[in-house]
């Protein structure tokens, strides 16, 4: 009698707004829709890319600092009785050893923070497709109560003019017209507000899809049958830590926490060993002091009591060598301990966290399983109490078209049936919104609706 389950809906067609041609999806494809089309997890894949450059070039980072320096200069020495030019170039490579056992504990953190990015994104996609299944089934269901609410107004209608007949021939009651009046409009005002509820399901969904037209299938009819609380629980509680992306995601943080106290302890307590290599090389002109007018570029040698060819072919001037030693801070050492201090603080925290993480999670699984099996017996009374309505208003109607019953007992009967019918339409999808919800629990969105 009441078609309230259509096998697909078109938005455009409902919403009146598009008049393209539709992209039809599948409720079990949302796992491909959701990966190819969400911005969130676009926007978490530079997010990764980027530290995935960081992750490729963290050994660079335990290499020596290095300098080349190089530079001329220019001195007049008017006293002297000379100037000189040249230039100096240097290389110098140094290692701090206390940063480079930092610098392994810095990438041991770029690593883990590398996996909490990896994780975020698992996350982050379970998350995006609980929203849009949930969605899924909730515009579905919407559609369903706006179906079902104008079939109700269509049949109120004919109803009402039905009765008012009846009540110019003088066969019913003033009473019965304004009751009957009153259902109308009743059920007037229930199809225009599904109208508008679905309506704007519809937008929100399209929305994260990033369509403008969209065609949904049904979603399969299936038995759900109640789960066992006590095998449930025993099955998932053990590996709530490896199947619950938040518990996860806790416990990495505890261990960069920890790995980045180990770095305030370094500040604290190992000394600041440290090797400079280095290499200087220089060569310098010198010119002005009373030479030779017949040769110019000859100097005189005091040392040797002549002139010599020095001012144009000056020696290099190099030394290398290497130093090495040991800094401890001392000043530093009382803010080196606060932040110490203040990272053992900080562990501490989170695996509290994590702990009421764990043991919260377990009891809202526990709360979801009860509320489960709850909506599943809700959802089998509900399919049984359709069954019987659907008959008693076959009785009913037959009752009193032969005139063994009133018109206001047809009514009665009809608006049972339209209550019951309604409330099998909310369980079935409270039933499968409240499994997605136990799925992304445990780490798989469609765990329980496959």
């Amino acid at each position: 009698m009441y078609s309230f389950l259509r096998l697909v809906f078109l938005v455009s067609v409902i919403g009146g707004i598009f008049s393209l041609q539709s992209e039809s999806i599948d409720f079990y494809e949302l796992p491909k829709v959701v990966g190819e089309k969400s911005y969130l997890l676009k926007l978490k894949e530079i997010e990764i890319q980027k530290k995935k450059i960081d992750i490729e070039t963290r050994n660079l980072r335990y290499l020596p600092t290095a300098n080349i320096d190089y530079g001329s200069f220019f001195e007049k020495l008017p006293t002297e009785g000379f100037d000189r030019k040249g230039y100096l170039s240097s290389l110098n490579l140094e290692w701090n050893f206390a940063e480079q056992g930092n610098v392994f504990l810095t990438n041991l953190i770029l690593e883990l923070e590398y996996e909490r990015l990896l994780l975020e994104y698992r996350a982050l996609y379970q998350k995006e497709l609980f929203d849009q299944a949930f969605q899924y089934a909730e515009t579905l269901k919407l559609l369903a109560f706006y179906d079902y609410d104008s079939s109700n107004e269509v049949d109120a209608e004919k109803q009402l003019q039905t009765i008012q007949k009846l009540y110019k021939q003088g066969i019913e009651s003033y009473l019965v017209t304004q009751n009957s009046k009153v259902d109308y409009f009743f059920y007037k005002y229930n199809s225009t507000k599904s109208k508008l509820d679905q309506q704007k399901s519809q937008s929100t969904l399209r929305r994260k899809f990033l369509l403008k037209n969209v065609t949904l299938k049904e979603i399969p009819e299936r038995e759900f049958l109640p789960l066992n609380i006590d095998e449930t629980m025993a099955q998932y509680e053990r590996n709530l830590a490896e199947l619950n992306f938040d518990i996860v995601l806790s416990l990495n943080q505890v261990k960069i926490l920890e790995i980045e106290k180990q770095v305030r302890f370094n500040d604290l307590w190992v000394p600041n060993f440290f090797v400079n290599v280095y290499n200087n090389t220089s060569r310098q002109t010198i010119y002005g002091i009373g030479g030779s007018f017949q040769n110019p570029e000859y100097l005189y040698n005091y040392s040797r009591n002549d002139f010599s060819l020095y001012a144009s072919n000056p020696d290099y001037i190099t030394n290398s060598g290497a130093n090495f030693g040991f800094k401890f801070p001392l000043f530093n050492r009382w803010l080196s301990k606060n932040e110490y201090d203040k990272a053992k603080i900080d562990i501490k925290l989170a695996k509290s966290e994590s702990e009421f993480l764990k043991e919260n999670t377990a009891l809202f699984l526990y709360e979801l399983i009860q509320q489960h099996n709850n909506l599943v017996e809700l959802y089998t009374i509900a399919k049984e109490s359709k069954k019987i309505a659907e008959e008693n208003y076959q009785i009913m109607e037959r009752a009193y078209k032969t005139g063994s019953a009133s018109i206001v007992e047809l009514q009665t009967v009809d608006r049972r049936q339209r209550e019951v019918l309604r409330s099998a339409i909310q369980n079935r999808y409270d039933l499968i919104q409240l499994r997605l919800q136990i799925g992304l629990l445990l780490g798989d969105t469609m765990k329980f609706l496959k």
